[in-house]
């Protein structure tokens, strides 16, 4: 997902794909540990490389004002502006108006889209020198001492969660491409996974897969952040299960495990708006 307000129109579509809503459906949510450090830098810049596959790319930049996520509660709740860049090959260029209808426009609402009229052209050799630098030079203060990071990838950097999506993507095309359209859905916020499945047997496979580590993606998965709503034990390890309970949480969000509705999760709002609220006045 590019962000959370993806998971509506995924849980929607997949909803519609399953031809019976009284077969129980199999959640299984995870996380991995110190995602960010733990990639491996070579490998991220090989993907890379192999995705970037033009000469030359026109890059266009637009910005995205849409109301805050509590403008409804809050009238003072400030709108959300972002920035975003578009590239295409030179030669494969479409207006505008015609990238809004084909991509940057799709099931978004509320959203005003402001056009910057002026591209930038940068060649492949230059993307992948930037990127290199991005990755392999990016330099730590400690103390007064400047250290190199040479394990994992610059947290918080403009392109840190990119690559990382990128990756991560990789590693489900590559040992999670039993998940069919159909029987299952993965959900992941960058180092956050969730499947939902209507296969008990996919989901053990996957949480197995995952909890054994892939060291080639430098992943390792935290048992202690594993949930599920089901009973399943993963390495002589019982994995904590979701009881009595029709929510199951991912990203702020309850997902209910029968008929795939999703709510916010309140609580947890109020909660880290109150630890705001302390924070602010200390």
């Amino acid at each position: 997902m590019r962000s959370v307000g993806d998971m509506y129109g995924k849980l929607k579509q997949f909803r519609g794909q399953l031809p019976d809503l009284a077969r129980p459906l199999y959640f299984a949510k995870l996380d991995v540990q110190a995602a960010y450090d733990t990639i491996p830098q070579s490998a991220v810049l090989q993907l890379m490389a192999s995705l970037v596959t033009e000469p030359e790319y026109r890059i266009n930049k637009h910005l995205e004002i849409k109301p805050g996520e509590n403008y409804r509660e809050d009238a003072r709740s400030k709108p959300m502006r972002n920035f975003r860049s578009l590239a295409n090959s030179p030669h494969g260029f479409f207006t505008f108006e015609e990238n809004l209808e084909m991509e940057l426009a799709v099931d978004k609402k509320n959203t005003v889209f402001v056009e910057n009229v002026v591209a930038n052209f940068r060649d492949r050799d230059e993307i992948l020198e930037l990127l290199t630098a991005h990755v392999k030079q990016n330099m730590v203060k400690i103390g007064k001492k400047f250290y190199r990071q040479k394990e994992g990838i610059a947290q918080g950097s403009v392109v840190s969660s990119l690559l990382c999506n990128f990756f991560y993507a990789d590693l489900e095309s590559r040992h999670l491409d039993f998940l069919q359209s159909g029987q299952s859905l993965m959900l992941r916020q960058t180092d956050d996974f969730l499947l939902i499945t209507t296969e008990k047997e996919h989901a053990k496979r996957f949480l197995q897969i995952m909890h054994d580590g892939l060291p080639a993606y430098g992943v390792r998965v935290n048992p202690d952040k594993t949930l599920v709503n089901f009973e399943v034990i993963i390495n002589n390890k019982k994995i904590p299960r979701l009881v009595d309970k029709q929510g199951f949480p991912f990203c702020g969000n309850f997902i209910d495990v029968k008929r795939l509705n999703i709510s916010k999760d309140r609580e947890r709002r109020k909660d880290m708006g109150e630890l705001l609220f302390v924070r602010q006045v200390r």
